[in-house]
């Protein structure tokens, strides 16, 4: 085959996935940064996907989506809100129930592309504790920011229903160095405001205080600096908003990711030193994902945190994948209250 009829043959295939997937077209564009690449992107995917549906061309893509159960709407209900308390909550919890291989805990990771890989590798590490069950439940490009396109405050809402998770573990924030907007596109705040903080905290508290009760427990996982300096400023004021909030909610614990895998001086290194001394490329190409390597790493620290929430007196013994030697648990978890009861 010719390179030219290759690329003719790349071109209609494109096309071809455009009309079928044109719903998802306006969906990608709706979730861009405000802006005319934005305004330019939206008409032209309508218009798609205005034409797509007058001739009924979406229609086997629509029938296979629903048949594979996969969501192709953001929904319109409103990002729940709450009022964001200015000390700790001091309200003792009930212990978390102690689980078994034949009644595990029932634990949902969510948020944006990078809580996928988190529980995709938790799971991974969790494979001699079948008294955990983890469901993850990411979605990539979403955040806290734009509820037009993914609204997170009314999905967990949805997974604490339908679900019942014992332990909800979120985790979001490389997506969010934008504006934020309603789910019917009303603009809150402006990126770069000083409004935009204090409506970043309420939609954090929010999803805090939504997971709460039934002797639930959140653990709030932080993102890991990145490479790319306009995301780390954003990712650096979320994480020091989530840290702060976890810590008024004896409810949530805030995990930092950035902490376990920073390079010298505690900053953003693409090869992390751990302390036994091996070295591990810790990011892929984008300088925001880890490497799945990297997240093994991480899981040494977040799993015996995990179990200790449920192991008599914190006592607990797991494999890190790093040399291969069982170690005691030490929870890589920061931001708890001292008032909650033993077993938070």
């Amino acid at each position: 085959m010719s390179a030219e009829a290759a690329w003719r043959g790349l071109v209609v295939a494109l096309v071809v996935f455009a009309v079928l997937a044109s719903g998802n077209l306006v969906r990608s564009a709706e979730g861009m940064p405000l802006g005319w690449q934005r305004s330019v992107s939206l008409i032209t995917a309508k218009v798609v996907d205005r034409m797509a549906n007058l001739f009924s061309l979406n229609r086997p893509y629509d029938w296979a989506a629903e048949q594979l159960g996969i969501e192709q709407g953001g929904g319109d209900a409103e990002f729940p809100t709450t009022t964001v308390p200015t000390s700790p909550t001091t309200t003792a919890l009930p212990p978390v129930r102690v689980p078994s291989a034949a009644a595990p805990l029932r634990v949902v990771v969510a948020g944006d592309s990078t809580s996928i890989g988190v529980g995709d590798r938790l799971k991974v590490a969790a494979t001699d504790n079948p008294e955990l069950a983890i469901d993850v439940k990411g979605k990539v490009s979403t955040g806290l920011t734009r509820a037009d396109y993914s609204n997170w405050g009314a999905e967990t809402e949805r997974l604490i229903t339908t679900l019942s998770p014992e332990l909800y573990i979120f985790m979001v924030g490389a997506n969010d160095q934008q504006s934020i907007l309603e789910p019917d596109g009303t603009i809150v705040a402006f990126y770069g405001k000083p409004e935009w903080e204090p409506a970043y905290r309420a939609r954090v508290a929010a999803i805090m205080d939504l997971a709460q009760g039934e002797g639930r427990r959140v653990m709030w996982v932080g993102e890991p600096n990145v490479g790319n300096s306009k995301i780390q400023e954003a990712v650096t004021v979320i994480n020091r908003v989530a840290k702060e909030e976890a810590a008024k909610r004896p409810w949530v614990k805030f995990f930092d990711l950035a902490d376990v895998v920073s390079g010298q001086g505690g900053g953003f290194s693409e090869y992390v030193t751990f302390e036994d001394g091996e070295t591990v490329k810790c990011y892929s190409g984008d300088g925001v994902h880890l490497s799945m390597k990297c997240l093994d790493r991480a899981m040494d620290e977040m799993l015996p945190s995990i179990v200790k929430m449920y192991a008599p007196n914190g006592a607990t013994t797991v494999a890190p994948s790093g040399d291969g030697k069982s170690q005691p648990a030490d929870p890589g978890e920061q931001g708890t209250t001292p008032t909650s009861s033993a077993g938070n």
